[in-house]
């Protein structure tokens, strides 16, 4: 983006991503311009009630106190025109990455990275918050490489997105999951928690199953959860237990911090070698990747192709004995991106009908238009669109674009450095040798 542009008190310098109900941008505060933020601003105007709902859900967040290991809620409010934005501390690197090229982490380590995380956990929860999709991709590694909770905005309303089931789901949220509903809860927030545990020790979950994942099926859902070879017995009795399949058996977040206090790492250890990878199928595939903007027309509202009901998520309420604040149907806006980590499914639909194909890159460019679209393989979009205001202001600029396909989402490809670019896409790009 050529300069710079204010959302609310956050001034946002380049986009990470976009999608038809947010944006996501890099940015600074005033108050303290060294510190990178992640600037995510819903596309939608909201007023009334919907209004009421939102500030009181961001006057908690910036009411928080302090915690070592949450990460800071720098500004939530709404921007000049009546977008509700949320400006949250960021790092470069996360606990996936530290799982992806260190493996596992020793006993001692993960039973410390509980007991900050389960405190973390139990402010949010105290203060009437609820995160709903914790996993090692939403953990950053923040100053003197303290990890720290994130990604504020996937249950927050206006900006409330359903998630596709995964192994950090809890089993009570898999139908809605499945729906394309939101839903979370306290009890939810201790399972997955739980999971990033289990994980960080080289788990296997009984369901994901030789690099198959299977996380949406209720009978392996409800299986045991097996000790891990070489770990200590009672460190995984904890973990299991906050990975019963019934949230009402679930400890809180305050007694599951307590429970991995109290436990004495001189125990008795599982047979066996400890594993020596985390498994692939509990790390996301992939982040977010910067985007670089020409302009500032990234941040007016973003115009969609007309969508179904379907692809709107619902809000689902839950009830658990652990839920004292569930969700509400008023939370909800629409679907937006959590900030830090994203899975990658499988493409192709995508390219299988040029009508939705051609939707989807209309749905990307605003005020262009394209030319011609193609793509190559399952894997890439390419299109030569024209842009108005070429060079004078008068004509029109032409621009070769490039998405990478990520299930239902377009990430754009914004130069030659990625390693993965096909040939046609490459040329396309004019990358040189």
């Amino acid at each position: 983006m050529s300069g710079t542009t204010t959302v609310g008190a956050a001034t946002v310098d380049r986009l990470l991503h976009r999608d038809p109900v947010c944006s996501v941008f890099s940015g600074i505060v005033a108050s303290d311009p060294t510190s990178l933020l992640c600037v995510t601003v819903a596309h939608e105007r909201v007023d009334g009630s919907r209004r009421e709902v939102f500030l009181e859900w961001a006057s908690k967040l910036t009411g928080l106190a302090a915690h070592p290991h949450l990460s800071r809620c720098a500004a939530a409010g709404l921007t000049e025109n009546g977008r509700p934005y949320l400006a949250v501390g960021a790092t470069r690197r996360t606990l996936a990455d530290l799982l992806t090229e260190q493996g596992p982490m020793p006993a001692g380590q993960v039973r410390a990275l509980g007991v900050a995380l389960t405190d973390a956990l139990a402010v949010y929860h105290r203060a009437g918050l609820i995160h709903g999709t914790i996993q090692p991709g939403h953990i950053l590694v923040g100053p003197n490489r303290l990890l720290q909770l994130t990604a504020y905005d996937v249950t927050a309303p206006v900006l409330a997105a359903s998630q596709p089931p995964g192994p950090y789901t809890a089993p009570e949220h898999l139908d809605a999951a499945i729906a394309g509903e939101v839903a979370a809860s306290p009890a939810g927030d201790v399972y997955a928690l739980a999971t990033v545990l289990y994980a960080a020790l080289g788990g296997r979950l009984p369901w994901i199953r030789s690099g198959r994942e299977d996380a949406a099926d209720p009978l392996l859902r409800a299986a045991p959860v097996p000790h891990i070879p070489g770990v200590d017995t009672e460190l995984t009795d904890f973990i299991g237990a906050a990975l019963d399949p019934d949230p009402r058996r679930r400890p809180t977040s305050f007694e599951l911090r307590d429970q991995l206090t109290g436990i004495d790492l001189a125990g008795m250890r599982a047979p066996g070698t400890k594993p020596a990878e985390v498994a692939s199928a509990l790390l996301p595939r992939r982040g977010l990747r910067p985007v670089t903007v020409a302009a500032s027309t990234e941040l007016t509202p973003y115009r969609p192709q007309p969508v179904g009901e379907g692809l709107r998520p619902r809000l689902r309420k839950i009830a658990t004995a652990t839920a004292g604040v569930a969700l509400t149907a008023a939370l909800v806006g629409g679907a937006a991106l959590a900030t830090y980590a994203a899975t990658n499914p499988e493409a192709g639909s995508m390219c299988a009908s040029s009508d939705k194909l051609a939707g989807r890159v209309n749905a990307e460019i605003g005020d262009a238009t394209v030319v011609d679209t193609w793509c190559s393989g399952d894997d890439f979009v390419a299109a030569t669109v024209d842009r108005p205001g070429g060079s004078g202001g008068d004509g029109e600029a032409t621009e070769r674009l490039v998405w990478r396909i990520e299930g239902e989402q377009l990430i754009p490809v914004t130069d030659c450095a990625e390693t993965t670019l096909p040939e046609s896409i490459a040329e396309f790009l004019e990358c040189g040798p």
